[in-house]
């Protein structure tokens, strides 16, 4: 469980390789995203296409690191007594 703590809390250092390779990872996500909802055959359905699919991604993404917050986020302390 501590190898877990030390990995996540190097996703969020500033001067950690992960955190890096996370930002990196999340931008070509996004990048991903707008490149497939552009790529249409009527230019006039580009921008509605666009703003589902980028609304739809970041629901995904709040909904999915909300979860795994519930899921992990917590610590077990013992009961003083």
């Amino acid at each position: 469980m501590e190898q877990i703590r030390e990995l996540v809390q190097a996703f969020f250092q500033v001067d950690s390789i992960w955190s890096i390779i996370l930002r990196g990872g999340i931008w070509f996500a996004i990048a991903m995203v707008i490149i497939v909802s552009t790529d249409v055959a009527r230019p006039e359905q580009a921008g509605k296409s666009l703003k589902s699919n980028l609304g739809f991604f970041l629901l995904f993404t709040i909904l999915t690191g909300g979860l795994i917050y519930l899921l992990f986020g917590f610590q077990a302390t013992p009961i003083a007594g």
